[in-house]
């Protein structure tokens, strides 16, 4: 099927619901069963289809509580499905581990992809201290389970639904072993604020099934600098909705002598004089690697706010606030109604990633609330709240939390958690 406008992933399903009239037969029968092909018409299933957060679902989706799973290679069922489980909102103190220094075969300062954080929490020692024994790896990649049945909770009157599933395929980006378990671990260079309980559960009832040890599924972020570990526990194997979080912990990983740089960044930067202007706002973008992630999207040609956002999978108000938050920090402009990398940008695109972090680590620390509060920390070795962090910026950018008639707003809390998140990440990073 031809369509003369490019559309967002939202408005190709807003097509298909419409053609086979899915809210209808979902209301009748509970669910309806829909083949890659018929998803094909529109756009390629693996486009349409990976909503590995409940942010990327399609509105539709999110209107009527419905989620999709795919029960064979090359079907999905969809239906009012509890499909998503929601990670806390607050971490642990995290610990601080060191990788090796005789490994040469992987660069710890390029931690760029899920599979290049799972090797730095093997080597620094995160995956064995999470789980408290000693691990090696031994499973990755993509496999097909046989067939197996489970409930899933519906979002009407806490009924459930039985599912089959015939070999469909499943992907485990870590697998580990020790003397007593089996580890599967589910990767994201990102932190999300929930996850598609799936990625856990279809590994999970395979290995289950063919190993007796106990099998541990594990959810696992690497963002802003920090690492974290989510451990969890199927209570009941055959209830897709059974997940229970056991614990979790954070750590930070050092290298060599990146916090002397830091330190000395810290002591010659010149901060800039700041103003909160509407063109270019105080940022609101609270995940620093999806600021430099849509950096790489504008050199990729994807270059309005709406392509941005449906590639980060958030609204369009979002994916606005992370071009906004790229303009802050002068890494790119709008031409044309388009966004385009400024020289700055284009010189992080072709530098390293050790460069690229030195050169962003120097433009956020030219701002003066950031500078603070990082200082704060190297100073104290505390970070600060959001509250503290929402009084600096009100006194160094007044007119950021004041309106028109001299009231204050909230707005500087609002904006606190993104100091917050970005100071995490300088905390982190390795430069």
């Amino acid at each position: 099927m031809k369509m003369s406008k490019r559309l967002t992933v939202s408005e190709y399903w807003d097509l298909i619901f419409e053609k086979y009239n899915i809210l209808n037969k979902i209301e009748k029968e509970g669910f309806f069963i829909i083949s890659a092909e018929q998803i094909r018409e529109y756009k390629e299933p693996r486009l349409m289809t990976k909503f590995d957060f409940s942010k990327q679902l399609p509105q539709i989706f999110k209107k009527y509580n419905l989620g999709m799973l795919p029960i064979n290679n090359g079907t999905y069922i969809l239906g009012d499905f509890n499909l998503y489980s929601k990670l806390p909102s607050i971490k642990p103190k995290p610990k601080i581990l060191e990788i090796p220094s005789y490994i040469e075969t992987i660069d710890p300062n390029n931690v760029y992809s899920e599979s290049n954080a799972l090797h730095v929490a093997l080597l620094s020692g995160i995956l064995d201290d999470a789980i408290g024994e000693k691990l090696v790896q031994t499973i990755s990649g993509r496999m097909r389970p046989n067939g197996f049945s489970f409930k899933v909770s519906t979002s009407k009157n806490n009924k459930t639904r039985k599912i089959t599933i015939d070999r469909p395929q499943i992907e485990i980006d870590g697998g580990y072993e020790s003397l007593n378990k089996v580890i599967l671990v589910e990767a994201k260079n990102q932190q999300p604020d929930d996850f598609i309980i799936r990625q856990l559960f279809y590994p999970y009832r395979y290995w289950n099934e063919k190993v007796k040890k106990e099998v541990i599924p594990v959810f696992f972020t690497y963002d802003n600098g920090i690492y974290t570990v989510y451990v969890y526990k199927f209570i009941d194997p055959y209830n897709y909705n059974s997940l229970e979080l056991i614990y979790q912990k954070s750590y930070i990983v050092q290298y060599g002598n990146s916090d002397y740089k830091k330190k000395e960044i810290l002591k010659n930067i010149h901060i800039i004089e700041e103003k909160s202007q509407k063109s270019v706002p105080f940022p609101q973008a609270d995940s620093f690697n999806l600021v430099i992630q849509t950096l790489f999207l504008i050199n990729d040609g994807i270059n309005t706010s709406s392509e941005v956002a449906e590639n980060l999978g958030y609204d369009k108000r979002q994916g606005n606030y992370y071009i906004a938050a790229c303009r802050y920090l002068e890494l790119i402009q709008k031409e044309n109604k388009e966004y385009i990398l400024t020289n700055l940008g284009k010189k992080i695109i072709d530098s390293n990633e050790l460069k690229m972090n030195e050169i962003l680590f120097k433009q956020i620390l030219k701002h003066k609330v950031f500078n603070l509060v990082f200082k704060e920390y190297i100073e104290s070795g505390k970070l600060l709240n959001n509250d503290e962090i929402a009084k600096l910026i009100s006194l160094h950018i007044p007119e950021l939390s004041s309106t028109k008639n001299g009231s204050y707003n909230s707005t500087p809390k609002r904006r606190a958690s993104t100091v917050r998140s970005w100071v995490n990440w300088l905390i982190g990073t390795i430069i």
